[in-house]
């Protein structure tokens, strides 16, 4: 396809098709050259960002940010607002920062504390874009925890540690180690409260954090056993690994993480063929149901107890 020629012809609607094309080289020319075609693309440009794939919704984006109409400042602030993608709501955001209306300030302040790293990082850039610059030692908190700058975080000491409690949230358990390193040197109850909740992580090495920072956040030591043991279990789905079991034995036990499952896998192959080439098809599925049910019973009781075990 000649996407030069297309966008030559102004064919806005082919080259929205092309966002969705299976090569992604192809997908971010046509989002390229929707970019150049102007405020006539910008309305069409708008009903893709609410289309299922995310590729297309990023590269839809991608060309508003181009194109700079106020006209999308709008949609694009819902997009940030709204969508469940960390990854559209990052694009959102730099485009708003590159069309440079101050309508999107409020919600890129709002960005500022959402879980995932890309997206305030996104946020802050595009406040920066638009002249934004904090009031409060609050809203500089905010600020310095998107770009990650932990030293400024520690000098500006109590003030942060609302916004560090609020970032406890993040999707990265090392950001979330680092805050609570960061709070048990800030101090105060609301740091030991905090670093409580932080004793329950769901990651092993954030949890290790904790108990290091305990006696900064004044936590007892006696009390760490209890706080620990109120953390939620994660671990490998039982149910999965013995259904996994029961429709192809062996999968189960690789997703369980033993080396020997492909090994499994390959014997049952082998079981398998044979038994149809002797039986047929249907003597082998009577035979082997049995079988597999007995085994799916097996996977599902070794991995509650590993699972228990671990926890």
């Amino acid at each position: 396809m000649d996407i030069e020629a297309m966008k030559n012809d102004q064919d806005i609607r082919g080259l929205i098709r092309l966002l969705d094309h299976r090569k992604n080289d192809v997908q971010w020319r046509a989002a390229d050259a929707l970019g150049t075609l102007g405020e006539m693309a910008c309305e069409p440009l708008l009903r893709p960002l609410v289309y299922p794939k995310i590729h297309v919704r990023i590269g839809a984006i991608e060309a508003l940010g181009a194109i700079k109409s106020p006209q999308s400042v709008e949609p694009l602030i819902h997009t940030l607002r709204t969508d469940e993608s960390s990854e559209v709501r990052w694009v959102a955001a730099l485009a708003l920062g590159e069309i440079g209306d101050k309508r999107a300030i409020p919600a890129l302040l709002a960005s500022l504390k959402d879980e995932d790293r890309y997206v305030r990082y996104g946020s802050v850039k595009s406040l920066e874009q638009i002249g934004w610059s904090a009031e409060t030692d609050r809203d500089r908190a905010y600020y310095y925890l998107a770009l990650q700058d932990w030293d400024t975080i520690k000098k500006l000491g109590k003030s942060a540690t609302g916004p560090l409690i609020d970032l406890l949230r993040d999707q990265h358990p090392a950001i979330r180690a680092q805050i609570t390193e960061i709070l048990s040197s800030i101090g105060g109850v609301e740091a030991k409260k905090s670093c409580e909740h932080v004793l329950r992580d769901p990651d092993e090495n954030v949890r290790w954090c904790a108990v290091l920072s305990s006696l900064r956040c004044e936590v007892p030591t006696s009390q760490l056993p209890l706080e620990l043991s109120k953390r939620v279990r994660t671990g490998p789905n039982v149910f999965g690994a013995a259904l996994l079991n029961f429709f192809f034995l062996g999968l189960g036990y690789d997703y369980l993480g033993k080396w020997w499952g492909l090994v499994v896998v390959e014997i049952y192959m082998i079981l398998i063929l044979t038994s149809q080439l002797l039986f047929g098809l249907l003597m082998t599925v009577i035979i082997w149901i049995p079988i597999m049910a007995l085994f799916a019973t097996q996977t599902f009781f070794m991995a509650k107890r590993e699972s228990a075990l671990s926890g």
